[in-house]
C-alpha cells in the first residue's frame, strides 16, 4: 500500500491526458491499452472457466441448458430444445422458460465450433466488450482519455462482472454492452442507434423490458423541462422529446407479447407454475409472481419490511459490494440509477440469497448503470471548472476503492480461493482424471442421465437428462422425482458421482434399486464414481 500512495501522490492526471494523447499505430494510446486490457481479459477468464469447466463445476443451470439447446437448434433436433426442466416446461424449449432470441446470434458462432469452450469464450469477449463504451462515455463526459481509460480498467477489475463470468454461460452477459451503448446514445441524442441497442437488449431476456420501462423514465426525467415546457404550450415539442414515451410503449408491448408466445406456444406445466414463477423467493412478502411485488409493498408495508429487513446485513453488503470499488460515486448522481430500480426492487424483497449476494449472473442487469452513474457524478464536478485537476480527488479514490475490492472480493484473488475454494477452484486431481476417465467411456450418442456437475460434458445430444436437484428440496419435489424416475426406464446408462453430488446420486441408487434392467459397469474412487448401464 505505500507504493500505491507515493504513486498516488505523484499522480499528475494532466500529464497522464498528454501521454495518452499520443498515438501508436495511428491509435490514441489510450484506445491502444483499452484494447490490450479486453485481450488480456478476455484469455484470463476463458482459460480460468474453461478449465472449471474441465474440473466438472459447470453445471447444467446453466451452461447445461444453453449447450443443450443451441446444439438441438444447430442439428435441427428442436427449436432451441433441452431436458432440464421437462417436467416444468413441457415443451422443452428454452423460449418456455425466456424469450431470448438473443440466441440466433449466438448460434453462429456455437455452430462453428459446437462444444460448451465456445460459449465460455464468447461470454469472456462480450463481458470484456462493454469496456470500450464505458470508455467513450467517460472520455466524453468526465475528462478526458485518462478518465475514460481509468473506468475501463475499473469495470475489468469489478469484482460482480468476474462473478458474472464466472458462473457458467448467460444471455445476461450482453447486457452490460448493449445498456452502456444505449445510455451511451442518449447523451449523443442519436436515437436511430439507440433503438438498434434497445432491441438487442430485449432480445436478451424478457425481464429487461421492465429496465427499459425505467429507461424511458430516467429519459424522461432527463429531459423533463423541455417536456414541462411542451406540455405547457411555452415552445414547440420537439422530436427528441416522443423517445420516452415511445421507449414506455416498445417495454409494455414487448413484456406483454413475451409473456404471449409463452404461454400460447410454450405453456408450463400447471402443477408447476408456483414454482416456474419464483414464489417462495417471496413468501414473507406473500408475492405469487414477481410482478405483484409493487402492489403488495404498498397493500402489505409491513410486511414489505420484514421482507427488506430479512437477511439485513447480506443485503448492505451485497450494496457496499457493488458501488464500493467506484467509492460510492454514484449515488452523487442518482438519477442515473432509476434503471437499477426493477433489480433492486426484487433482490432486496427477495429472501433467496442468490439474488442479494455476488455470484451469478443478475448483477448483470445493474453494473453499467453504476459506471454509468459514477461518470455522470464526475462530470458534474468536471464541468464546473472544465480543469482536470478538480477531479483528481474523486479518480484518486476510485483507483484505490477498485484495487482494494479486486484483492479482496474477485473469484480472482488469493482471499475469495481461500473463502470458498468450492466455487472458485480450478483444481483438477486424481478424483477429476478418474471422472474424466468414465466420462469418455460413455458412447457419443447413448441417452444417459446424470447429475448437474456433469450434464454439460453430455449436453450436446438430445438424450441427455439430469437429476433437478436444486427442485428437490422444493414444493414440487414429487414431480421431479417422478421425472427422474421415468426417465431412468428409458435411458441407456447412468452415470453419477457420490463425491460432487451426494443428493442425486443418494436418489439415482435408490430409485435403481427397483430397476434390475441396470447393471453397475464401472467404479472408480472406491465407489464413488458409478456408470450404470442398461443390459441388452
Amino acid at each position: 500500500m505505500s507504493k500505491l500512495n507515493r504513486f498516488l501522490k505523484k499522480f499528475d492526471i494532466e500529464n497522464f491526458e498528454k501521454i495518452l494523447s499520443q498515438e501508436v499505430l495511428n491509435i490514441d494510446l489510450s484506445v491502444f491499452f483499452v484494447a490490450i486490457a479486453i485481450g488480456v481479459y478476455t484469455i484470463a477468464f476463458s482459460y480460468l472457466t474453461i478449465m472449471k469447466h474441465y474440473g466438472f463445476r459447470t453445471y447444467a443451470w446453466d451452461l447445461g441448458i444453453f449447450t443443450q439447446s443451441l446444439w438441438t437448434a444447430a442439428n435441427g433436433q428442436g427449436f432451441f430444445y433441452h431436458t432440464p426442466e421437462l417436467f416444468i416446461n413441457p415443451s422443452g424449449s428454452f423460449f418456455g422458460v425466456h424469450f431470448s432470441p438473443i440466441l440466433f446470434l449466438v448460434l453462429p458462432f456455437y455452430r462453428i465450433m459446437p462444444t460448451p469452450e465456445t460459449l465460455l469464450v464468447l461470454q469472456s469477449f462480450i463481458l470484456a466488450l462493454a469496456a470500450v463504451p464505458i470508455y467513450r462515455l467517460a472520455k466524453e463526459n468526465a475528462g478526458g482519455r485518462i478518465v475514460g481509460l481509468i473506468f475501463a480498467l475499473a469495470y475489468l477489475m469489478f469484482p460482480a462482472v468476474h462473478f458474472v463470468n464466472w458462473f457458467d454461460f448467460h444471455v445476461q452477459v450482453f447486457l452490460p454492452l448493449f445498456f452502456t451503448c444505449i445510455i451511451y446514445y442518449i447523451t449523443k441524442e442519436n436515437w436511430p442507434k439507440y433503438f438498434l441497442f434497445v432491441f438487442l437488449a430485449l432480445m436478451c431476456e424478457e425481464h429487461v423490458a421492465l429496465i427499459m420501462f425505467f429507461i424511458g423514465i430516467y429519459i424522461a426525467w432527463r429531459y423533463r423541462v423541455p417536456i414541462l415546457s411542451t406540455i405547457r404550450r411555452e415552445k414547440t415539442a420537439e422530436k427528441k422529446l416522443l423517445i420516452p414515451f415511445i421507449t414506455l410503449i416498445i417495454s409494455i408491448i414487448w413484456y406483454w407479447f413475451t409473456i404471449w408466445q409463452r404461454n400460447t406456444f410454450f405453456p408450463t406445466n400447471p402443477e408447476a407454475i408456483e414454482a416456474f414463477l419464483g414464489s417462495a423467493n417471496f413468501s414473507i412478502l406473500g408475492a405469487r409472481d414477481p410482478l405483484e411485488i409493487p402492489l403488495l409493498i404498498v397493500l402489505r408495508p409491513w410486511n414489505a419490511v420484514q421482507a427488506l429487513a430479512y437477511d439485513g446485513h447480506i443485503k448492505l453488503l451485497y450494496v457496499a459490494l457493488l458501488f464500493g470499488p467506484l467509492a460510492f460515486l454514484s449515488f452523487k448522481a442518482p438519477s442515473a440509477l432509476i434503471p437499477t430500480i426493477p433489480w433492486f426492487g426484487m433482490a432486496f424483497i427477495s429472501q433467496t440469497l442468490c439474488h442479494h449476494m455476488l455470484g451469478h449472473q443478475y448483477e448483470a442487469y445493474v453494473v453499467s448503470f453504476i459506471f454509468i452513474a459514477a461518470i455522470f457524478a464526475l462530470k458534474k464536478n468536471y464541468l464546473k471548472k472544465s480543469e482536470l485537476k478538480h477531479i483528481t480527488g474523486s479518480v484518486k479514490k476510485i483507483v484505490v476503492s477498485s484495487l482494494i475490492l479486486f484483492v479482496v472480493v474477485s473469484p480472482l484473488c488469493p482471499v475469495v480461493r481461500f473463502l470458498f475454494p468450492d466455487h472458485t477452484s480450478i483444481y483438477i486431481g486424481e478424483h477429476e482424471r478418474l471422472l474424466s476417465e468414465v466420462v469418455n467411456m460413455v458412447p457419443p450418442n447413448a441417452s444417459i442421465m446424470t447429475q448437474t456437475n456433469l450434464f454439460t460434458h453430455f449436453s450436446h445430444r438430445i438424450n441427455a437428462y439430469v437429476v433437478p436437484d436444486r427442485f428437490l428440496e422444493t414444493e414440487i419435489r414429487d414431480i421431479a422425482v417422478g421425472f427422474v424416475n421415468l426417465t431412468l426406464d428409458k435411458v441407456e446408462c447412468v452415470l453419477v458421482d457420490n463425491k460432487t453430488d451426494p443428493i442425486a446420486t443418494a436418489l439415482v441408487l435408490s430409485l435403481l434399486e427397483t430397476k434390475p434392467q441396470f447393471t453397475l459397469i464401472a467404479s472408480r474412487d472406491n465407489g464413488t464414481i458409478l456408470l450404470y448401464w442398461r443390459k441388452p
